[in-house]
């Protein structure tokens, strides 16, 4: 499994796709899978704009996005405050 954790703060830039191509194709070759998971940490700053901006850009290069699948960081922040 891989994921690809963008921060929804703003536009993705050309590093970005490097990575979505890496991860994506990885998983694709390996039989895998790969997570879009939102670190949306710092809620003041991320909009969903960036949100559905990252996930057109996603389906852009050629890679399928589930939206039914897609993380949040925030829905874990009960778990990792566990961990601490």
């Amino acid at each position: 499994m891989f994921r690809f954790p963008p921060e929804p703060n703003g536009y993705l830039h050309l590093g970005h796709a490097r990575a979505i191509r890496l991860n994506y194709e990885s998983a694709n070759r390996l039989d895998g899978y790969c997570n879009l998971r939102f670190d949306d940490s710092n809620p003041t700053k991320e909009y969903e704009r960036y949100v559905e901006s990252i996930i057109r850009n996603i389906e852009w290069l050629g890679y399928e996005v589930d939206r039914k699948n897609i993380k949040y960081a925030s829905q874990y922040f009960d778990k990792m405050e566990e961990y601490l």
